[in-house]
């Protein structure tokens, strides 16, 4: 029988486990650089749309992942890769 804090340190390690979480805490991550470089680095804001780059990505990932399932194409590590690079793009496509 597992204790009650056994059973958390359970379901706490599937979760972070998921590639749900994994993509989810990478476009967050994005959007708070983004929000921040518009903010405080760049001279003026950027534009709503850009900014929504990140997200959309992930949008897509869910919409493939969950048609694909198990094919290489679908591993979050890729489409992690894809949203810091695409995170990356929008940041020097603003600062020139």
């Amino acid at each position: 029988m597992l204790t009650r804090k056994e059973r958390f340190i359970a379901g706490l390690k599937e979760t972070i486990a998921s590639p749900h979480i994994h993509i989810a805490l990478a476009t967050g991550i994005s959007i708070i650089v983004l929000a921040t470089v518009s903010k405080r680095v760049l001279d003026e804001p950027m534009g709503k749309l850009p900014m929504a780059l990140p997200p959309f990505l992930m949008v897509i990932w869910e919409a493939v992942s969950s048609k694909h399932k198990g094919s290489w194409f679908c591993r979050s590590g890729y489409w992690i890769a894809a949203i810091f690079l695409a995170t990356g793009l929008v940041i020097l496509f603003h600062a020139v």
